[in-house]
């Protein structure tokens, strides 16, 4: 049996100090916050999280974490830090930070979750990805480590907020309003010895059950392996950023007057090709391309049938609306509608890349082929904005994209020619469209 614990008279007038501290804040606080924890509303959830902190901190000698949710009108934040004393400073600071490729004198450390469920597994190609076969159960985890700043992010209004201990860390579950959200949870863990916060972005397949289950088992491990690693997002950013603002990166303008017409050549901004695009058909089954050379394979079998033919199929709109800070993506009406394939032939002559060896080259010429997307626009003042249309799904599935810009297929014709496609729908098919590419600054009028 251990031995009862004995606390210091410091922890204990600190302790009595924070406790003191929310009483008062708690008394002369006068915009009430609302707090959800397991459904039900209580006063105040700073004070019981740091209440658990102290109580299960106590065999890590004097240190606690302060780690809460605030509410105020249309706004949720999660907030977590580490409570400073000179003891702790001076212990932390032999502490080595974590890191997803760790430099010298810093560790990476692998995430392992032993309840993951069986049909889910990580990418092999991406860190902290998790999904499922079907698509609709998809889960991204990232660390945040206490050790290098604090977290105190911003994650929209209108939210339901549970608080809950799961095997020994304490969570916050955070759902928004968002009936069309992929991704309609966000939960935050604190692995309080470790001094790091898992934030998981969770789509609407898994159950709550299945996310207890994976917070309650999981553990972390030091790896050399950053293949293994689990990112850790305070590395190379500050976690404290407002995703609620909209920030928008400058864009040259595009002027209609300038778009290059079918067989005009230009010059691409890097200087490492010129293009062409020779001609355009269109064709309403699939089997006019070489099925050796189509990608996105899931997408494409969404909207055809056994012979190719391209059917009708529901598609819904998202619509996104903002109320103060309050971000909410809502299922529009669903409409049959029917894709069309557009076929491109494409020169890139004159290519630049001696610079790198034959298998670098050939890599790089085909993603210059690929970073070619096809979109319709809008014209205003003379100048064309480019519509997006990531906002649409099939038939009120959140997991099942409905449109896609950039290429289903490519092939190598030689003589520097290559074939592109693309599914548009039919309700834009007759609308104007544009081939572009960012980096190459080409824009050519399709129709």
């Amino acid at each position: 049996m251990r031995d009862k614990h004995i606390f210091s008279q410091s922890y204990t007038e600190r302790k009595e100090a924070v406790l003191n501290a929310l009483q008062r804040e708690e008394t002369t606080q006068k915009n009430a916050y609302t707090h959800v924890a397991s459904g039900a509303a209580f006063r105040i959830l700073t004070c019981a999280a740091i209440l658990f902190t102290l109580t299960v901190s106590i065999y890590a000698a004097v240190q606690w974490i302060d780690f809460r949710v605030v509410q105020d009108g249309d706004e949720t934040r999660i907030h977590a830090s580490l409570n400073e004393t000179v003891d702790t400073v001076a212990d932390r600071e032999e502490k080595p930070l974590r890191s997803w490729n760790a430099k010298d004198g810093e560790i990476s450390v692998r995430l392992l979750i032993p309840d993951l469920p069986a049909d889910m597994k990580e990418r092999e190609n991406t860190n902290g990805k998790y999904y499922s076969e079907d698509t609709s159960r998809s889960m991204t985890i990232n660390g945040i480590d206490l050790r290098r700043s604090d977290l105190n992010q911003v994650i929209g209004g209108n939210a339901d907020v549970k608080q809950m201990n799961v095997g020994g860390k304490d969570m916050y579950v955070i759902t928004g309003n968002s009936e069309a959200a992929y991704y309609n949870r966000t939960a935050y863990i604190l692995l309080e010895e470790e001094e790091l916060v898992l934030k998981l972005w969770v789509s609407y397949g898994i159950t709550d059950d299945e996310l207890l289950a994976m917070a309650s088992t999981l553990t972390l491990e030091e790896t050399d392996d950053a293949r293994l690693a689990l990112p850790i997002i305070n590395e190379v950013s500050d976690d404290s950023y407002d995703w609620t603002t909209p920030h928008y990166a400058e864009r040259d303008p595009i002027y209609e007057a300038d778009l290059l017409e079918i067989g005009e050549s230009a010059r691409a901004a890097t200087d490492w090709y010129t293009a062409t695009v020779n001609s355009v058909e269109i064709y309403d089954n699939i089997n006019v391309l070489n099925p050796n050379y189509l990608f996105r394979k899931d997408f494409v079998n969404r909207f055809i049938d056994d012979a190719g033919n391209l059917v009708p199929y529901n598609r819904t709109e998202i619509i996104y609306t903002q109320e103060g800070k309050s971000v909410s993506m809502q299922f529009g009406e669903s409409v049959p509608t029917t894709k069309k394939l557009y076929v491109i032939t494409l020169t890139m002559a004159d290519v630049n890349l001696d610079d790198l060896d034959e298998e670098d080259r050939e890599g790089m010429l085909k993603a210059c082929v690929n970073g070619f997307n096809l979109n319709s626009y809008t014209v205003t003042d003379g100048e064309i904005e480019r519509l997006s249309s990531s906002g649409v799904v099939v038939d009120r599935k959140p997991e099942v994209h409905a449109d896609c810009s950039e290429s289903i297929y490519r092939e190598y014709m030689g003589n520097d020619q290559w074939k592109v496609a693309y599914l548009i729908d039919g309700s834009i098919a007759d609308d104007p469209l544009v081939l572009s590419t960012y980096t190459g600054k080409i824009y050519v009028k399709i129709q």
